[in-house]
């Protein structure tokens, strides 16, 4: 077979299996043949079952603005289902999200509103957005950020994990400025590095001594992001909006005081 009649061959396969597609979402876009779309198979012949495929093939070359629209309301289906799931995600893992003891925060000690935000320290969008969460909290003295910390970015981030929440856990004082110096590491740490923060936030005692409790801490904040289908580093939890990746500040902000507003409007109501 030459490469000519290949090529060729390869492209036939390739518009029969797009026409597929476009012809499965098309039925979902019209009811009434979506009505004999889903229709008992066994109560149509195979001549009715052809000329259905006829009518949704000649409607499609006659008028290809159809095929954009059932593409536009499968997604927003899709979509949909999707924002559902996670809101009942959310609500069942609210006591995991902002009642684990053993997370060290940042903020407000008697907090009137609180975020959640999981980071990496070896993610250099985490390392970015920093000074927007410290702006956050600067502007909002009401805010709390419950810092659930996971090593997604292999073994020094997981030595780092490791690292600062057993400071966390034992030297609570000294956990946020162990957690900076992390953070403004321009590149990505390293068992050195790591040791470096340690002797000079006088931490040295807790680099490579990693409190027992940690493991469990750390699989159970990767489990919650397997929960709330997060798929990585920075992402953040505002009420019932989950804000994923390295976003502007004014993102932040907007989301934090509708979340503010909602939650003064659900007071004064009750």
């Amino acid at each position: 077979m030459s490469k000519l009649s290949t090529i060729f061959k390869h492209r036939k396969l390739q518009m029969f299996a797009v026409s597929g597609v476009a012809m499965a979402m098309f039925v979902v876009s019209l009811p009434s043949i979506s009505t004999f779309a889903h229709a008992d198979a066994s109560s149509l012949t195979a001549t009715q079952q052809q000329e259905v495929r006829a009518m949704i093939k000649d409607a499609l070359i006659n008028d290809p603005e159809l095929l954009k629209e059932a593409i536009i309301a499968l997604q927003s289906r899709e979509q949909q289902g999707a924002d559902a799931a996670m809101q009942t995600s959310l609500v069942m893992n609210h006591e995991a999200m902002y009642e684990t003891k053993s997370d060290p925060w940042k903020g407000s000690a008697t907090p009137e509103i609180e975020m959640v935000y999981f980071t990496d320290f070896n993610c250099p969008y985490c390392k970015k957005i920093e000074p927007s969460l410290n702006q956050l909290i600067e502007e909002f003295p009401q805010l709390k950020i419950i810092i659930k910390m996971v090593p997604l970015q292999g073994e020094a981030s997981k030595l780092a994990v490791d690292f600062a929440q057993t400071v966390w856990l034992n030297e609570p004082e000294k956990y946020l400025k162990v957690k900076d110096m992390l953070m403004s590491s321009p590149r990505g740490l390293d068992a050195a590095a790591i040791a470096k923060v340690a002797k000079l936030t006088k931490t040295e005692r807790w680099a490579g001594n990693t409190d027992p409790r940690v493991a469990q801490m750390v699989d159970d904040n990767v489990n919650l992001m397997n929960e709330l289908g997060i798929g990585g580093t920075p992402s953040m939890i505002i009420a019932d909006t989950v804000i994923p990746g390295l976003v502007p500040y004014e993102v932040l902000k907007e989301q934090l005081e509708a979340a503010i507003a909602a939650q003064d409007k659900t007071q004064k109501s009750s």
